[in-house]
């Protein structure tokens, strides 16, 4: 039987380790890149993800990427899309091992099945979807304890949008103030009429009588 290279060995309990701390869906695996490759699995957890065990061969990309780190000095590649496991949406990390000369003897590698995180994300974001309103023209919804808070923050609303302050509004100026905040609804509460009266320093006879006018041009 075949000595496993002693830097390679090293790398046995790290398979594992890496294994139980980010669960059964990552699949870690150590390869010997030292002699036969048809066989090089030595250490693997969680291999239901590939479906491989120990004795399974290494694979076509991985005998590319082996290339290219034999030829350069490239350490690992990082965070790269594997479609070799059909049905399967996989993540993957090849880390280069050489020995005390410089020359590659192994690979760690690490495949994330993230089929289940997509379909958990996909969930997530529908249910954390929003509508952009500012397109629409209507204020962001505020959650007021109290109904004069309520009124308050729609009178705040409406004044940002007129740009104007209530002590330099002209007639006309007061007639659409006053039509916007009926259409945002704030005359449904009970006493806001008074209330934006006693706001405009005018009378409630004068509020229905700026609601009938129409807003002007």
């Amino acid at each position: 039987m075949k000595k496993t290279h002693p830097i390679l060995a090293s790398y046995i309990p790290v398979v594992e380790g890496l294994a139980r701390t980010f669960g059964e869906h990552c699949e870690v695996v150590l390869h010997d890149l030292t002699d036969d490759i048809s066989s090089s699995i030595i250490a693997i957890h969680n291999g239901h993800v590939s479906g491989r065990q120990i004795g399974s061969p290494v694979t076509n990309l991985a005998l590319q990427s082996l290339r290219s780190a034999k030829v350069s000095e490239q350490a690992f590649d990082l965070n790269y899309r594997n479609d070799t496991i059909r049905g399967k949406q996989i993540k993957s990390s090849s880390i280069y091992i050489k020995d005390e000369q410089g020359e590659v003897i192994g690979s760690l590698c690490i495949n994330l099945d993230m089929t289940h995180l997509s379909m958990a994300q996909a969930v997530i974001g529908s249910m954390i979807a929003i509508q952009d309103k500012r397109d629409e023209e209507k204020a962001e919804e505020s959650f007021a304890p109290t109904v004069g808070d309520l009124m308050e923050q729609m009178i705040d609303d409406c004044l940002k949008r007129t740009a104007k302050p209530i002590a330099l509004m002209q007639k006309e100026d007061k007639i659409q103030f006053i039509h916007q905040l009926d259409e945002m609804g704030l005359f449904l509460i009970k006493g806001a009429v008074q209330h934006v009266a006693d706001l405009l320093d005018v009378s409630k006879f004068t509020i229905y009588n700026y609601l009938d006018k129409k807003t002007p041009q």
